[in-house]
């Protein structure tokens, strides 16, 4: 297998775990934020430990620096060689191979070419075609519509190419065109994934193809968006199965169940994103009907990453954990942590405005979003404790219009 990496707090832990504890050497590590140097390349190309160089077609001179550090997008390049597609096939053929929109032809006939004017994107979609034999073999999650399926008719109804879109994106880096060969090259038959820290700008537009077995997100030829198996808005989708075996029985948590444990501030984001994956997972096996295997999941978040020493913030997914125990009939459970929540936004609140009227304005976006939590918890609250709910959200008025009041005044 092979995972994009991209800081240090996602890659240098994996780099210890195979160096010094010799875990998982089969898997090979590519930082993305060394990924712009020419040193770092050639180190992916060669082989480490137990795991073949990363496949990368590149000769030295293609990437040293300074060289094809950005390529720009020329869409409007199409219709020329739509055109000679028509009229001359062979010589276009010739010119730019059976798709000239395929990663490797791009990269041969325009990207690698000799004439500088050649050095262009020229399409704002870029096609990799799909082994669908290779995919079948996998283990990857399919969209849900076509599981039942068999032989070839299953098959069948894997998609013959998958299709990046460039809309909007004016250049592609060295870094975006490594990634686009990469996923080419290794061809569904060699696993890639993508660490969930890596931010939205080294992604270039694979979210909806990307499936979440963990901590990383696998690229798969399926766009989930498409096939219905993730809403509008609502996040990646989800391998329940092999995601519970993960957090429930592979994942080790470090003693963070000791109590009188001490977490700086990082320490702290990285427990928020394993609280968080615990109420991601809770969260679709409810939707999936199977309010056992979530309450297990619930259960064992408490106990993992427990309140006393990872405090239950909105940021650290308490709140989706609490609309889980709601959507399981935990309703108690669910109320007490929206309270919890509901407090630390008010304390919040409350300590704004003892800074005075004439120094609030400089927490007011963080109070504006306290706000938010705060009625986000009332939304959920109102469908089980009213009477909690008509008090919580009486105080969340009163304050509310205090602090309009105040910004009105200021601004």
């Amino acid at each position: 297998p092979i995972i994009f990496c991209e800081g240090d707090n996602d890659t240098f832990p994996l780099w210890y775990n195979q160096d010094t504890e010799e875990v998982r050497r089969d898997v090979r590590i590519c930082n993305l934020s060394y990924a712009q140097t020419d040193w770092y390349i050639y180190q992916q190309q060669c082989p480490l430990y137990d795991a073949p160089g990363l496949p990368i077609s590149w000769d030295q001179n293609q990437y040293q620096e300074g060289k094809n550090e950005y390529v720009a997008v020329r869409p409007e390049l199409k219709k020329q060689i739509e055109a000679l597609y028509q009229k001359h096939p062979e010589e276009a053929r010739d010119s730019f191979g059976n798709d000239p929109y395929e990663i490797k032809n791009i990269l041969k006939y325009w990207v690698f070419a000799e004439k500088q004017e050649f050095h262009v994107i020229p399409t704002d979609t870029i096609n990799i075609y799909i082994d669908k034999d290779a995919v079948l073999r996998s283990g990857m999650m399919l969209p849900e519509a076509i599981r039942h399926l068999k032989g070839e008719e299953l098959r069948d109804a894997i998609p013959d190419k998958l299709s990046i879109s460039l809309k909007n994106i004016r250049l592609l880096t060295k870094v975006d065109l490594l990634m686009l060969e990469i996923l080419a090259n290794c061809n569904w038959e060699r696993p890639l994934y993508m660490a969930i820290s890596v931010g939205n700008s080294s992604k270039l537009k694979f979210d909806d193809y990307f499936v979440q077995e963990g901590l990383a997100f696998r690229f798969t030829p399926f766009n989930y968006k498409e096939w219905g198996d993730v809403e509008e808005g609502n996040g990646y989708a989800i391998d329940t199965e092999k995601l519970y075996e993960n957090v429930m029985n592979r994942y080790k948590y470090g003693g963070l169940d000791t109590p009188g444990l001490y977490l700086d501030e990082t320490t702290l984001r990285i427990c928020y994103s394993h609280r968080r994956l615990f109420a991601q997972l809770a969260k679709e096996l409810v939707k999936q009907g199977d309010d056992i295997r979530a309450r297990k999941v619930l259960e064992y978040a408490g106990q993992a990453i427990p309140a006393y020493n990872v405090p239950e913030v909105y940021e650290s997914g308490s709140y989706d954990i609490a609309t889980a125990y709601a959507s399981i009939g935990e309703t108690q459970k669910a109320t007490d942590l929206l309270n919890h929540l509901i407090a630390e936004s008010e304390n919040y609140i409350d300590w704004a405005f003892s800074l005075g009227d004439n120094r609030i304005g400089m927490v007011q976006q963080d109070c504006l979003y306290r706000f938010w939590q705060w009625n986000q918890c009332n939304e959920l609250l109102k469908s089980m404790d009213k009477e909690r709910y008509e008090q919580s959200n009486q105080q969340f008025e009163k304050k509310y219009m205090r602090f309009t009041q105040l910004m009105n005044y200021h601004n």
